[in-house]
């Protein structure tokens, strides 16, 4: 039988399209505060923000006559027809948010629109009714206070992620507000801890605030302006392309963060197909009525008009930008260097041999292994641009691609705890942003598990002073490439296995590399005592055998 949903349940319904935790609540309540012209707004949570979150700002404040009205389902004051939609200036626009809010939590709103302390009201409500009005103090602007979020809807509520998560989706939120809105002030208290204290300044200060300076020097600064769109932002340089699948991808379209498919697309396009993963950061403004913002509940995607072009622009001004760093790049090497080492003779030899098409995949069972023969240690086996190792077996020719192989090694070594732990002749020092000191504490048990100890220098200096003895060397730059995947997924199990991996795959002998032949032959053995010495953690090949039959084929023997 059909039937038609009572009235309260379709309003809690309605409000869990909009409100699905804590971090959509601040985004609605944020872009409120920026809406109403605020200079300075203030965050504060307690229990992840399940329990209480407090969101204040200095902007224009609300009647105490609309307060009531503001609660109400579709109540706004940012259109007043449907042809508004089509030149949105705001971020908000649905009148939704505080309906929303008020249907699954304990809502109060103080707010004031004079200078005069006495003139604050305050409105209370519970399940989207009021209970309570009168007379508060308050400065000019507005505070909202939700508490008990979900309090009326167990089951959304037990879905929720711990505190400490809920806590870093918050503050995900507010690097992308605080990102584009960098002339606003913003503060970040998690129970009694400033996360945030950003000042207002420009958009490459406030990245560096965020990101972090070591994100910025190895980043690519571009900026294009046409008629319909203005585009600023950092991209990867070449050369720092990411292996881990952290990556800070972050797209701000005309004031809020966004997911774009279409972004991240146009980003692969310029690298052509890259190896690695790049990072970006873009401040993307373009003209309201090219962009529709209304297809889904919480605006976190959008749909750009075809009109604009706008994949096939993006993927010109990188690949623009990319060809001009490698120009200059190219440009600061010596010309008599370049020449002793790429003659036209050379590059016709590297031509040709790219041609031979040799082997096939390692057989995939350990049984069938031809054997690799031994005339005394490391007698058959050497080396090629320091990066393969060749190895004569009893039927061929098996190589070995160093790298890929030194990171099975190690990953198994970190899983069955086959290591040891060694002092730093030097400690690093690594400076850390506030997500990242966020994240030292959330995982300080696993980092000191697998054999790293570290101290705070200050507030937002770590110094690390012992590390795995896997690692011949370490830097500063991998010890937060280690910290990032520590953030790249939700689930515990598969987090610790992407930072076991991105150990690994830091302490593993590089491309280049020279080995000696006791060096070499010590790796493929202990390749060979590894689980699965086929492939590398991430999966890829590790050897390469072409058989004595391949090779005699080849000069028609």
């Amino acid at each position: 039988m059909i039937k038609r949903l009572p009235d309260d349940v379709v309003k809690k319904i309605s409000a869990g399209e909009v409100i699905e935790n804590p971090a959509s609540c601040v985004r609605e309540l944020v872009e409120n505060s920026l809406d109403a012209g605020s200079t300075n707004i203030k965050v504060k949570l307690q229990g992840g923000g399940i329990d209480l979150i407090e969101v204040s700002d200095n902007g224009c404040g609300i009647p105490k006559d609309e307060i009531k009205l503001a609660v109400e389902r579709f109540t706004t004051s940012k259109i007043s027809n449907f042809d508004d939609l089509k030149n949105l200036k705001t971020l908000g626009f649905r009148g939704e948010a505080l309906y929303a809010i008020s249907q699954v939590s304990l809502l109060t709103i103080r707010s004031n629109v004079t200078d005069n302390f006495e003139d604050g009201w305050e409105c209370s409500f519970e399940g989207g009714k009021l209970n309570f009005e009168g007379p508060y103090s308050h400065p000019r602007g507005t505070t909202v206070i939700v508490k008990d979020l979900f309090y009326n809807i167990p089951v959304r509520r037990k879905f929720l992620m711990s505190k400490r998560e809920e806590s870093k989706r918050v503050l995900n939120e507010l690097i992308m507000y605080a990102l584009w809105h960098y002339n606003v002030a913003f503060t970040f208290q998690d129970e009694e801890e400033l996360i945030l204290e950003l000042n207002p300044g420009d958009f490459g200060s406030r990245v560096v605030e965020l990101l972090g300076q070591d994100f910025v020097e190895k980043s690519l600064f571009l900026s294009y302006e046409d008629k319909y769109m203005k585009i600023s932002g950092f991209v990867s340089k070449p050369e720092t392309l990411s292996i881990t699948r952290y990556l800070k991808q972050i797209v701000l379209l005309n004031g809020r963060g966004i997911k774009s498919d279409q972004v991240k697309k146009a980003v692969f396009r310029a690298y052509d197909n890259p190896t690695g993963n790049p990072s970006f950061v873009f401040r993307i403004e373009i003209s309201p009525e090219f962009v529709d913002f209304n297809i889904h509940p919480q605006k976190k995607e959008v749909k750009i008009s075809t009109y604009l072009r706008f994949t096939e622009k993006l993927t010109k001004i990188i690949t623009e930008r990319i060809t001009n760093y490698q120009s200059e790049l190219g440009a600061s090497i010596h010309v008599s260097s370049l020449n002793l080492v790429s003659t036209p003779h050379n590059q016709r030899i590297h031509k040709d041999a790219q041609q031979l098409e040799l082997g096939e995949m390692f057989p995939q069972s350990q049984d069938i292994l031809p054997k690799v023969e031994e005339k005394g240690p490391g007698a058959n086996l050497w080396q090629a641009h320091n990066s393969f190792i060749f190895a004569q077996t009893s039927s061929g020719i098996m190589i070995v691609d160093q790298h890929a192989a030194h990171e099975r090694i190690i990953y198994d070594k970190l899983k069955k705890r086959n290591f040891s732990i060694q002092s730093l002749l030097f400690p690093i020092l690594v400076p850390l942003t506030s997500k990242e000191k966020l994240m030292i504490e959330s995982y300080s048990e696993i980092l000191s598990s697998f054999g790293f100890e570290f101290r705070y220098l200050d507030e937002n200096s770590l110094v690390i002073d012992k590390v795995p003895s896997i690692f011949k060397n370490i830097s500063r730059e991998e010890i937060k490439e280690l910290l990032d995947s520590l953030d790249e997924t939700p689930e515990l199990p598969a987090r610790l296995d992407l930072f076991l991996k991105t150990v690994a795959c830091k302490a593993a002998v590089k491309f280049g590399d020279a080995l000696s032949k006791e060096e070499m032959s010590t790796l493929i053995d202990e390749l060979f005592t590894t689980e699965n010495p086929f492939n590398c953690p991430h999966g890829r090949p590790t050897i390469y055998f072409i058989s004595l039959e391949e090779l005699k084929s080849r000069f028609e023997r």
